[in-house]
């Protein structure tokens, strides 16, 4: 693909996402399975901008949320523009949060391919993608008990203790933010101990990609207590009983997708993006304000949701019964 046909998505991500300013420091996180095409897109985008660029390559990581080489997280904290295009997610680590701490824009490209970069979700109305998050944000952060269910089968009742939602719209322009492209959610950390219900046969999930046997996983006061069906629930029950307890937290996140222009393709970080959809993560969520800190984030995305904050069905079937934007 010429590199020129990445420019909007580029230019869109250094000039409005992090907005980029002369001098400052931008580093580019990456890694050897990731199109090098994308990366001269970003850097020449910054250079254009003003910015002082450092590309770091890296091997890939195993899983989202895994904790960063020393010198990668070294170039992020003397940054203060990092921009993640690496395979998997580095939100939820030790390095994210402490260049996050000093100041850093981070803005998230993980897993972005080629195909993304010139349609779909990153081409969307991000003006109209953030009243829409911040109107979802306000909503969970005032409710206290969440329901959600899907034709499927879940149904499953969290709490929120009070937590406040965090509004991620593809704009960061405050020291310490966080977003990306494609980009548009409403999220938070549940409280812990206290989820009860059932997952069944979601859409996706990272590590264990597309959900295409049976899949049923049983919480019961915040934990996982069994996990059963096919291939991906294997996959899954290998990854919590070789990683660390963490994984055990459910749900440790949950959002909404507010982006109409996302679709439905099997790379999560999309699709958990589509107005009408709405994931959950096990795993670490201190970058949410929880109190899960583990080695690894696992987000598990489900279509068509309904959605009840405090009884009051706000999605049903993935169609908002609500004015989005008023």
């Amino acid at each position: 693909m010429e590199i020129t046909r990445m420019a909007f998505a580029a230019n869109r991500l250094i000039n409005q996402v992090v907005q980029v300013k002369k001098g400052e420091m931008v580093v580019i996180v990456t890694d050897t399975d990731r199109p090098r095409i994308i990366t001269q897109a970003l850097a020449y985008s910054a250079i254009s901008a003003g910015g002082k660029v450092v590309v770091v390559t890296m091997e890939p990581q195993e899983i989202g949320g895994a904790e960063l080489p020393a010198p990668v997280a070294a170039a992020m904290a003397a940054a203060q523009v990092v921009i993640n295009q690496s395979t998997y997610s580095i939100t939820h680590t030790v390095a994210v949060r402490e260049a996050m701490k000093k100041g850093a824009r981070v803005a998230n490209l993980r897993n972005v391919t080629e195909e993304m970069m010139v349609s779909g979700g990153i081409t969307a109305d991000y003006e109209q993608v953030k009243r829409t998050t911040e109107k979802l944000a306000r909503l969970l952060t005032e409710a206290d008990v969440i329901r959600l269910t899907t034709p499927e089968g879940t149904d499953f009742t969290m709490r929120t203790a009070g937590r406040s939602a965090i509004a991620q719209s593809g704009f960061v322009t405050k020291p310490g933010e966080l977003s990306g492209l494609p980009d548009g959610e409403a999220t938070l950390a549940p409280l812990e101990g206290v989820t009860e219900g059932v997952i069944v046969s979601p859409y996706i999930a990272d590590q264990i990609g597309p959900i295409t046997e049976p899949f049923r996983m049983e919480i019961v006061k915040g934990r996982i207590v069994s996990v059963t069906g096919g291939k991906q629930a294997r996959d899954l029950k290998h990854i919590l009983e070789t990683r660390d307890d963490a994984g055990y937290n459910a749900a440790s996140q949950f959002a909404l997708g507010t982006n109409p222009a996302c679709r439905v393709i099997p790379n999560t970080r999309e699709i958990s993006k589509k107005l009408g959809t709405a994931h959950v993560a096990i795993g670490d969520n201190l970058s949410l304000g929880g109190k899960s800190k583990g080695t690894y984030h696992i987000d598990i995305v489900f279509l068509n949701v309904s959605v009840y904050l405090d009884g009051t069905c706000i999605a049903k079937d993935g169609e908002y019964q609500i004015d989005l934007e008023g």
